[in-house]
């Protein structure tokens, strides 16, 4: 492998552990059969609603405020 190609492969590296490492701490939100559920990596927060707008609206006051 030269030089030029060592470089790339460490630039591919290096990108794909900063997306995993930025993904894995992005607010994770989805839709189960009865209810919203919404879980926060950063802080280990989690919950359950009863309606998207009930989610966007923790979301809202929780992060935006």
């Amino acid at each position: 492998m030269n030089k030029s190609n060592f470089s790339l492969t460490i630039h591919k590296i290096w990108q794909q552990f900063y997306t995993w490492l930025i993904s894995s701490s992005d607010l994770q939100v989805w839709q189960e059969s009865n209810c919203w559920r919404a879980y926060d990596p950063m802080t280990g927060r989690s919950a359950c609603f009863g309606s998207e707008e009930e989610m966007r609206v923790w979301i809202d006051k929780s992060y935006y405020r």
